[in-house]
């Protein structure tokens, strides 16, 4: 016959461990959805007092049902049925660009330095980067929204500790790559870091402008988009919400509208950058773009975002 089997005191322990450690789970995720939402919010409001859209229906969740977290619908969305046609659109005056980023930092940096290094002629990252360590550091409320919303930890191939590569060719690379990153922004800090605001920098940079600018060249790296010049004077820009979407290759990337696509009546569109709602979607899918980098090497994936998509994958297979 069967018996009921009592838990001796030993498997008591382990049972309440291991409620311990899913209840922690738990609140470390309920914890982190409530963080998401906060940064959604923020984004949301800033976004559209600025005569954007958000698609009310989104939701940022940590984990996304692919990733460490993304962007999913919160309900039903039918194709056709919306009256905006987006998931968001983002308007030209909250992007981050070459414009902006002379506009604010020209003024910090004494005209004797400019003479040997001139912001002029640094090309659209270099410039993003240097505009997002001051940002962090003044704690910009106007761009607080975005700030909040990007990793202390992001995920370039080469940030952080590389020992834990598996692929010792991916290590190779990852390791060159932090020698070169070290001496872009050992230079650049030498230049300029004197003159960036440092006040409201994270702890773990430790003050140092070297660690801000690895941060930052990370985050363009793996978050800036191609854009026309005629929208902020450059060809690289920075997308608030709009760079938080995952990758897939089986949907449409982004779109930065032009006359042709807004028209004569919304004109003001024009120079957004939209994610169009191009199928249906139900309750908790995710929304993915295409990053659109059909020519980037696996390296170059991994070293820039951290990953290597399959279809990247196979035509080093091949």
């Amino acid at each position: 016959m069967r018996v009921a089997h009592r838990p001796s005191t030993f498997q008591y322990v382990i049972i309440f461990s291991l409620l311990l450690i899913v209840s922690t789970q738990q609140y470390h995720q309920a914890e982190a959805n409530e963080v998401d939402n906060d940064i959604l919010q923020a984004l949301t409001y800033k976004i559209v007092n600025l005569g954007g859209y958000v698609h009310p229906s989104i939701k940022l969740v940590s984990p996304s049902p692919c990733c460490q977290r993304g962007i999913i619908s919160s309900e039903d969305v039918t194709l056709g049925n919306d009256d905006q046609g987006f998931w968001v659109r983002v308007p030209p005056t909250y992007h981050l660009t070459r414009n902006l980023a002379m506009q604010t930092l020209e003024p910090l940096i004494p005209k004797d330095v400019l003479e040997y290094a001139p912001l002029s002629t640094l090309d659209d990252g270099a410039l993003l980067l240097l505009l997002l360590v001051h940002l962090k550091g003044i704690g910009s409320k106007e761009w607080g929204p975005y700030l909040d919303s990007l990793p202390d930890r992001p995920g370039c191939g080469w940030y952080g500790d590389i020992n834990n590569i598996a692929d010792e060719e991916y290590k190779h690379v990852a390791q060159e790559s932090k020698r070169y990153v070290s001496r872009v922004a050992s230079g650049m800090a030498a230049d300029y870091g004197a003159f960036l605001a440092k006040e409201h920098w994270p702890k773990e940079w430790q003050n140092s402008a070297e660690k801000a600018i690895e941060w930052s060249l990370c985050i363009v790296s793996s978050r800036g988009t191609a854009a026309s010049p005629e929208y902020g004077g450059g060809v690289i820009k920075l997308v608030p919400l709009v760079d938080m979407f995952n990758h897939s290759p089986e949907h449409k990337g982004f779109k930065e509208l032009t006359k042709e696509d807004v028209g004569i009546d919304a004109s003001h569109f024009e120079g957004s950058f939209a994610v169009r709602i191009e199928k249906d979607y139900h309750p908790g899918e995710e929304i993915f773009v295409d990053y659109n980098l059909s020519d980037y090497a696996p390296e170059e994936w991994f070293m820039s975002h951290g990953f290597v998509p399959k279809e990247a994958s196979h035509r080093q297979e091949l």
